[in-house]
């Protein structure tokens, strides 16, 4: 009896410095890594309740046949609604989104340009009672009850955002748009190649707010091009929009192969200077079947014009793309799949760590000043001093998946007593030059007699 008794003491004994040693081997894993620095770690979600806001899926930019595209307004809404998104911004070339029961104001020569997109057909818009339904979410769509059960939750309606558009129109050589908001003074305007300044101070003294497009292509497109896309002017030239306009919410990210050089390219020079600039995607779909090729995921407690607009200032939401040429490669095609996702972010600033909690993804890239400064499958967390060597003015996380890529916002990353700064200089572009004489010429017979031409003559009794 004696003997059994000492065993059972010396099991107990053995459990519990086994479990005393996995304690302590925890407590190790967990600890926070002692670094030379503390950090002051700034959050673009520092405003999101995430226990009672939701996710909604957005489409800020795309076109119909009322510019430049094949597909109808009722079309894109229709397809919209299908593909689960709960916001959409119709933004046609120089022409302010309306109702989706109602036909907007064209601009008879953009659609000649794309003729053969539009055949110049008269646009087809929802009926009154589709809208309503699209809108309160009780129009039937196999396809939107699918990914409902697919995703676990009620999608709801889709939220109509009117008065967007895609200024600078149309420009030579490549393009240099802007999406605007709220704005009217861009409308049926014909675009400068290089001068995006004009429209974000035009947009910003009406009280709208804008976000630059597909950047990447006024630098380039081809593997070739990179070096143009680390050219300080480009940084520079972008940038100082940013420092002047608050109202420039937002830089394209996901459009073209170079989008996200040139946005680190800007972090590192506005962020001294007290300004985070967010990153967005978008799909700039123009046919059916492109729509879901990029998104945006806007974290807001409603769903509401004003919940909306004050995301939009605040920068608090993902960016998802279906492809990234820099980062999944040339061949990669992430629609049919469901798209990473992240739930939930934690900073604390006490341990000086960011962590995540996500879905939908194989890789995790943590990248700071433009270089990936750690990589792995299940990194959700970085403790900043680690990486003390590596880290600049900023750190943001972008992870990967079957059904594409996801960025995070940037995290503003402080060192104590560290001092940053920037040196951002004035840039000047032909381009300016070629606005003013257009300018000129609007004022005299261009613009006006233009018009008269098309909208009147052509528009009316030949079209």
């Amino acid at each position: 009896m004696k003997k059994i008794v000492l065993r059972i003491v010396s099991v107990i004994l053995c459990l519990a410095l086994l479990s005393g040693c996995g304690l302590t081997v925890l407590a190790a894993r967990n600890s926070d890594v002692k670094g030379e620095y503390n950090y002051t770690i700034t959050s673009p979600y520092d405003g999101v309740d995430w226990d009672n806001f939701k996710q909604y899926k957005a489409s800020l930019h795309s076109h119909t046949d009322a510019s430049d595209a094949v597909q109808s307004i009722e079309e894109s809404v229709k397809d919209h609604y299908d593909l689960g998104y709960q916001i959409l911004a119709i933004s046609d070339h120089a022409v302010p989104g309306v109702r989706w029961d109602q036909v907007p104001e064209t601009v008879p020569l953009y659609r000649v340009f794309k003729f053969g997109n539009t055949g110049m057909r008269d646009p087809v818009v929802l009926t009154p009672e589709e809208r309503e339904q699209i809108i309160n979410g009780t129009y039937k769509s196999e396809a939107r009850d699918k990914l409902a059960e697919q995703l676990g939750y009620d999608l709801g309606g889709m939220l109509e955002i009117t008065d967007s558009c895609e200024a600078n129109g149309a420009t030579p050589i490549n393009d240099c748009h802007i999406n605007t908001f709220n704005c009217q003074s861009v409308r049926a305007k014909m675009g400068i190649y290089g001068d995006f300044e004009t429209v974000v101070k035009e947009c910003d003294a009406e009280g709208g707010f804008s976000f630059l497009d597909h950047v990447g292509e006024y630098v380039g497109r081809l593997p070739e091009d990179e070096a143009r896309a680390h050219h300080p002017f480009y940084a520079n030239k972008f940038a100082n929009i940013f420092l002047e306009y608050d109202s420039c919410v937002a830089f394209d990210v996901n459009s073209t192969r170079y989008d996200s050089v040139i946005w680190d390219e800007i972090l590192k020079l506005t962020i001294p200077k007290g300004r985070n600039v967010p990153g967005i995607a978008f799909s700039d779909s123009h046919h059916l079947g492109d729509n879901d090729w990029a998104f945006t995921m806007m974290l807001m407690p409603e769903l509401t014009k004003e919940a909306f607009e004050e995301c939009m200032w605040s920068g608090a939401w993902f960016s998802v793309g279906r492809v990234d040429l820099l980062y999944l490669g040339e061949d990669f095609n992430g629609t049919g799949n469901l798209p990473p996702a992240v739930s939930r972010v934690y900073v604390d600033n006490e341990t000086d760590t960011i962590s995540f909690k996500g879905s939908e993804f194989d890789n995790v890239q943590w990248i700071s000043d433009g270089k990936i400064i750690a990589e792995g499958k299940g990194l959700t967390s970085l403790d900043l001093n680690e990486y003390e060597d590596e880290l600049g003015c900023y750190v943001r996380f972008q992870i990967t998946g079957p059904g594409g890529i996801l960025y995070s916002q940037p995290f503003v990353t402080m060192a104590d007593g560290v001092t940053y700064t920037s040196d951002v200089y004035k840039t000047f572009d032909t381009s300016m030059i070629f606005r003013a004489i257009s300018r000129l010429f609007d004022i005299t017979i261009g613009h006006t007699f233009t018009a008269i031409l098309l909208k009147r003559v052509l528009w009316n009794h030949i079209w």
